[in-house]
């Protein structure tokens, strides 16, 4: 298979753009906990987005509160998104940082399970609906050129849309893979990009240049506009970090561990070892609800993973 496109003057200065933006964005030295809360912001702003893009607006308040704490048993629709684009990004963040493994096609359906969950949050998670070694052949494809990674990252992202392999959750996807790509070729800039802004201020032309290029079979004017996106979204991070601006009001004690937490993450140093909330309770001495606060806050900030469901969950 072939993806055509056109290596325009455009594209080149939008890359060259990327790769100094990049270059400065890595190079800002932060405290751990703005490294954090910068993270964690841009995780909230692209779930936000997302949500908006989906046509199941929330407020960014209301996404704080509902990750901060453990989910209820019945959740609406935009809760249950933001619930599944948590599990879908711990995923990324845990087993893909500058991986050198492929992505294959048992890749693309754990993604897809995740955001879109068969049983507690849907009746059925959507159904694969090509042929398994096309979608493999996809795959291969793209791993096998040798295209900046951020041109590879927005093929990648039209292609799923395009193929729609999936009968559901097929936009939302495409951008995890996209982030997925960028996140293992170290172009997501420490976990502070956040393209869907992009996508839905521009919404028009979005969805314009992807039917456009759909209809004239070349990705050029696409690849154009994605990656002048993310060129903008790059100066708009740098700035912000410039500033030391947040884009919302976050609360100081949100990102204050106690010494107890802290103890947890001192447990936890080694990379193999897993905790669950009854050895939290044994270790502290401390009520099963007071555990459950303290390792659903480290998860929430995105310093442990949470595994499995009920009584059987446990965090690494």
């Amino acid at each position: 298979m072939t993806i055509p496109y056109v290596l325009s003057a455009q594209l080149q200065e939008s890359l060259q753009k990327i790769d100094a933006l990049r270059r400065d964005i890595l190079l800002v030295m932060l405290t751990p906990r703005d490294e954090l809360r910068f993270r964690w912001q841009a995780l909230v702003e692209r779930i936000f987005w997302s949500l908006t893009l989906s046509d199941m607006p929330m407020g960014k308040k209301e996404i704080v509160n509902l990750l901060a704490e453990t989910p209820k048993k019945r959740l609406t629709p935009p809760q249950q998104e933001v619930v599944a684009y948590k599990k879908a990004f711990d995923y990324i963040y845990q087993d893909w940082l500058a991986s050198q493994k492929p992505v294959f096609l048992q890749t693309v359906l754990i993604l897809h399970q995740l955001i879109c969950p068969f049983g507690k949050f849907r009746a059925s998670p959507g159904r694969l609906r090509v042929n398994q070694e096309s979608l493999q052949e996809c795959l291969s494809y793209f791993q096998s050129s040798h295209e900046h990674p951020v041109i590879q990252a927005g093929l990648i992202q039209f292609k799923i849309l395009a193929l729609s392999p999936f009968t559901d959750g097929n936009d939302r996807l495409a951008r995890l893979l996209t982030y997925l790509f960028l996140y293992k070729e170290g172009f997501d800039c420490r976990g502070f990009l956040v393209l869907e802004e992009y996508f839905r201020r521009n919404l028009t032309d979005y969805q314009q240049i992807l039917k456009q290029a759909a209809q004239a079979g070349n990705q050029t004017a696409w690849l154009e506009y994605f990656v002048r996106g993310v060129a903008i979204q790059f100066k708009k991070t740098l700035e912000d970090i410039a500033k030391e601006k947040t884009r919302m009001e976050i609360p100081a004690p949100t990102f204050k561990l106690n010494e107890r937490q802290k103890e947890i993450l001192a447990l936890m140093e080694n990379p193999g070892i897993t905790i669950t909330n009854r050895q939290v309770q044994k270790l502290f001495k401390i009520s099963q609800i007071t555990a459950s606060r303290d390792l659903t806050k480290l998860a929430f900030l995105g310093l442990l993973f949470a595994h499995g469901g009920g009584r059987s969950i446990y965090y690494t």
